[in-house]
């Protein structure tokens, strides 16, 4: 599932400005600061996100962010390896998204509902 700040004022976001975020097209919340992007690699709950969310496998995904990364076009998203590294840092950083698995929400971190 998909996770903000327990203080940021977001309780939901169009499938398509999530695919944004996750892809550095989307760059600032609303408020105009920055959105600090993190996810887990290597793992079955990030295949289904970039799968499902992000319409790219992946491969296709880490090989998008080393085409931005090269280009000077993009930073891409900080890498964790766990949800509770993930909830540590999302909890910390009023103005970071990730994903989570959902038996790891708790009230350090906010759902966010991904509408179409």
């Amino acid at each position: 599932i998909l996770v903000v700040n327990k203080n940021n004022p977001i309780h939901s976001l169009k499938r398509s400005v999530v695919k944004k975020i996750f892809l550095g097209k989307k760059s600032f919340w609303d408020n105009g600061h920055r959105i600090e992007v993190f996810l887990q690699t290597e793992t079955k709950l990030h295949k289904s996100f970039v799968s499902e969310e992000v319409k790219k496998s992946p491969r296709q995904f880490k090989m998008y962010w080393r085409r931005e990364l090269y280009s000077g076009t993009g930073l891409p998203p900080q890498k964790k390896d766990s949800d509770k590294t993930l909830k540590a840092e999302i909890a910390a950083n009023p103005n970071a998204i990730g994903y989570i698995n959902a038996d790891s929400i708790d009230d350090k971190v906010k759902w966010v509902r991904i509408i179409d």
